[in-house]
């Protein structure tokens, strides 16, 4: 692969956003080029990067899913605030080879403009099998099946960017440009191929990083100019800890949610399905790199406890002689990127503090593993045929939730349909409002199982609300669940 090629956007899958929209994704495997390289991937539509979709709230979006792959397939909306039952995002909806799927998204009135992605959630393991212990939906007869790792790892993720979360900001900054970053990771074999329909992705393995679908491709700023970034982990499992050498970021969205208390940020930690809008502000003319930094998601990854992950510089960013608008102050600084601005808050859109809201309901979902193929939520497998928990939550309602981690590895937990607010991560209190719709629940340490609570409000939509960690090998191995949730009475 030839690094230092020109930053490419991902492709649209639409530009105009009309009332009634009518798109189509064709999942079929295909060799894509990566920098040079031929590879053998699954695609949305031939590309590596799934087409970005644009929506706007309010708006209702008929979407065709034409599965060309030799295995069933299906879609969800990671983030956004669906539906889990009918033709909406319904994951127990699975898609056979030679069929098309139409989903019906009704975008809500009050989705939050921001960041989301989509991707495969297929739930079943390789040639029509289930994990042992585990209850699943059956499979189709005579179609293999290959589980959501073995899908998004070669290559079914991209990107959905709801309205313009520019327009959250203040006006001196509504009209700045605007990139989106997706980040993958690919394990590419020796056969130059990411397709691995029998075998199970190893996240410790040698691991090909990759932006937008190039490797260590060149963007280009001018000096003084200030940017929105949208980045997203669109990967199967890998987190990563960004850093822009030399310069900070201001977090005004995560997960699609405007931020209530815009920060200032060294370092962005992602883990898989993590999204956030960032501003960045390019200083003098030079050079500098957008890195992931080394991390651990376990405290012996030598003894199978977690993985480790070296630094790996993702993007060149080239700072050119210009007249941008950051002002002299960004242009007289250090060669390559500088300070982001400082932004008041809460931007529209940002979601009210649950921390003083009555609770209808505490629940505790623990988090293990047995260091092979086996992951628990509460002691058990997913049954697809019980909920994890006899008491349904209830629409109006605020719930507590604390997740316990006695293993000894991160876990990203995600939950479907709606973000939730973190009240605290290892006993130490979060930022007012820090909403998401996926936590690391960090690991355990010298026997101390590592602890996060958080709150929620469900509203809108009764069924089934999944919940589940994304390293998605962990997922289609038994950590998954979900709670039913009705109507008032």
């Amino acid at each position: 692969m030839v690094p230092g090629a020109a930053l490419m956007e991902p492709p649209d899958l639409n530009t105009a956003t009309p009332k009634e929209l009518t798109v189509q994704l064709t999942a079929v495997q295909k060799e894509v080029m990566i920098s040079g390289k031929k590879v053998l991937a699954e695609t949305y539509n031939g590309s590596l990067v799934g087409p970005t979709l644009h929506v706007v709230p309010g708006q209702r979006v008929t979407l065709k899913l034409a599965n060309h792959l030799g295995t069933s397939t299906n879609l969800h909306y990671h983030g956004m605030h669906l539906s889990p039952k009918g033709s909406a995002d319904n994951i127990d909806l699975s898609v056979k080879p030679g069929q098309i799927q139409t989903y019906h998204l009704d975008i809500p009135a009050n989705q939050e403009p921001g960041t989301y992605w989509y991707h495969d959630h297929e739930m079943c393991d390789g040639n029509d099998r289930s994990m042992p212990g585990m209850t699943m939906s059956p499979a189709p007869a005579n179609v293999r099946c290959n589980g959501t790792e073995s899908q998004i790892g070669a290559g079914l993720s991209g990107t959905i960017i709801v309205g313009d979360s520019r327009e959250t900001l203040p006006p001196a900054y509504r009209g700045i440009t605007a990139r989106t970053l997706a980040l993958k990771d690919t394990q590419i074999s020796s056969s130059s191929s990411i397709v691995y329909p029998d075998g199970v992705l190893e996240p410790a393995s040698p691991t090909v990083r990759l932006v937008n679908g190039q490797y260590q491709p060149t963007l280009t700023m001018k000096a003084g100019e200030t940017q929105l970034w949208r980045i997203a982990n669109e990967g199967y499992a890998i987190a990563y800890d960004l850093q822009l050498d030399g310069a900070t970021f201001t977090v005004v969205n995560q997960d699609g949610i405007p931020a209530a208390a815009p920060t200032r940020a060294k370092h962005l930690l992602m883990p898989p399905g993590r999204r956030f809008d960032v501003l960045v502000t390019a200083g003098a003319t030079g050079s500098t790199w957008l890195r992931t930094l080394a991390h651990k998601t376990g405290p012996d990854p030598f003894n199978g406890a977690g993985d480790e992950y070296p630094d790996t510089p993702l993007m060149k960013v080239n700072v050119q002689q210009g007249s941008g608008n950051g002002g002299p102050a960004a242009t007289a600084g250090r060669p390559g990127m500088t300070t982001s601005p400082q932004i008041a808050g809460p931007l529209p859109g940002s979601h009210p503090d649950l921390s003083k809201e009555p609770i209808a309901r505490s629940r505790s979902i623990v988090l293990n593993d047995d260091g092979g193929n086996n992951f628990w939520i509460n002691g058990k497998l997913f049954d697809h045929t019980k909920p994890t928990f006899a008491e349904p939550a209830t629409l109006g309602t605020v719930e507590e939730w604390t997740l316990t981690n006695k293993a000894h590895q991160n876990h990203p937990f995600h939950l479907h349909v709606a973000p939730f607010q973190v009240l605290s991560v290892n006993g130490v209190a979060q930022p007012r409002a820090d909403y998401m719709d996926g936590v690391s629940v960090p690991h355990a340490v010298n026997g101390k199982p590592g602890k996060v609570v958080i709150r929620m409000r469900f509203t809108d939509f009764t069924g089934k609300w999944f919940f589940h960690c994304h390293i998605t090998g962990h997922e289609d191995t038994g950590m998954m669940g979900y709670l039913n949730v009705i109507a008032a009475r």
